[in-house]
């Protein structure tokens, strides 16, 4: 299960990178699993809090660190706006939020319910 850190060690995003969405650039990489379906994570919030998200990523590189990552967790790197990771976000009942990795940490959360 992962952990979210108030200060992930290495991780530098530039501004110009962040786009509009708080800390979410407007082009993400999800890591479809097949079909309709993508890869997700579970995680605890500082307050204790469940979080279920969708898996993001500001590049294909940190997608296959993330599967380095994850043993058995394969699929195909694919690119989605902002938006439409948002949307796929919403469709599954389950999921709460969108999650951005970078370096295997979680280091923005983007709420859709």
């Amino acid at each position: 299960m992962s952990q979210i850190s108030d200060r992930p060690a290495g991780i530098v995003l530039e501004e110009v990178e962040l786009g509009g969405f708080g800390g979410f650039p407007d082009k993400l990489y999800l890591i479809s699993v097949g079909g309709d379906k993508y890869a997700c994570n579970n995680a605890t919030g500082k307050d204790g809090e469940r979080l279920d998200g969708l898996a993001t990523f500001p590049d294909p590189d940190e997608a296959t660190t993330y599967m380095g990552l994850l043993a058995g967790l394969s699929g195909s790197i694919v690119s989605k706006s902002f938006e439409e990771a948002r949307e796929i976000a919403k469709s599954k009942p389950i999921l709460s939020c969108l999650l951005l990795f970078v370096g295997g940490h979680i280091v923005e959360i983007h709420y859709v319910r």
